[in-house]
């Protein structure tokens, strides 16, 4: 029953596009290397300025943004390269082929190199063998990371990585955004769609199974202690395992 329910979870988190299948990352320029990104840096710009209507024309569950936007380091400050949206055509044999088109005098006019000063945060960047796959946003693990903390578009320090220093470097973390408010807002979210999980689940095994008397008493108390105990349980999991966008500096920070 609790793989059952594991799995009413993993649909629900599907359907909203932070937790969608497997993303097509953007991209940063550094030196002679193209590097993903595991984040999305103009997200915080397009919520306060959204493309343009009818812009994006073409949106998949591997890329739920409908974008692919290219940075690098200009003077040390983080800024937009190019940005394509995704199309695709009918070729002669009847085939389809998925191609890019630059969006990025639509989104950004005529200026440049479009400063990211909007931005702050940790761009993660991994690369080489895959160690650990998860068809879920950005969280499969890799062999090696490069991390290039940024402050209001302006480059900080970066460094490498292993994939199990990285892994250990994300708990770090995660320990310390479990004090603060931006965890109890993230988490409140989280709450949410494991209670509309739950609703799902008792609806479907009410459908599919009639109730059974029981002849014995049950400690209501002690019953629903264990299911919170379970709930929390999970729900941290999946925290820890979605989530990277409280990961803003490179030093943990400490705490107050």
């Amino acid at each position: 029953m609790k793989i059952i329910r594991f799995y009413y979870l993993l649909i629900l988190l599907i359907s909203t596009k932070v937790f969608s299948t497997g993303q097509v990352p953007d991209y940063l320029i550094i030196d002679n290397d193209t590097l993903k990104i595991h984040s999305n840096p103009l997200e915080p710009y397009f919520d306060k300025n959204p493309i343009p209507n009818n812009l994006i024309t073409m949106r998949s569950t591997a890329n739920w943004r409908g974008y692919i936007a290219y940075f690098k380091f200009v003077n040390n400050n983080l800024v937009v390269e190019n940005i394509y949206k995704e199309e695709y055509r009918t070729k002669s044999d009847g085939r389809h082929e998925d191609f890019l088109t630059s969006i990025y005098k639509d989104v950004f006019g005529e200026k440049i190199d479009f400063p990211c000063d909007f931005y702050t945060g940790l761009l993660v960047c991994p690369y080489g063998e895959i160690l650990e796959y998860v068809h879920m946003g950005y969280s499969s693990t890799y062999e090696f990371y490069k991390l290039f903390e940024v402050n209001s578009g302006v480059f900080i320090k970066s460094k490498e990585m292993t994939g199990n220093e990285y892994s250990s470097f994300k708990l770090e973390h995660y320990k310390y955004f479990k004090t603060t408010e931006d965890y109890k807002v993230e988490r409140e979210k989280f709450q949410q769609m494991m209670n509309e999980t739950d609703k799902m689940f008792a609806e479907e095994v009410e459908k599919k199974s009639k109730k059974k008397k029981s002849s014995s008493k049950e400690n209501s108390y002690l019953k629903q202690k264990e299911a919170e105990y379970h709930q929390n349980k999970m729900l941290d999991s999946f925290m820890f395992q979605f989530l990277n966008n409280y990961i803003k500096t490179i030093d943990v920070p400490k705490k107050n």
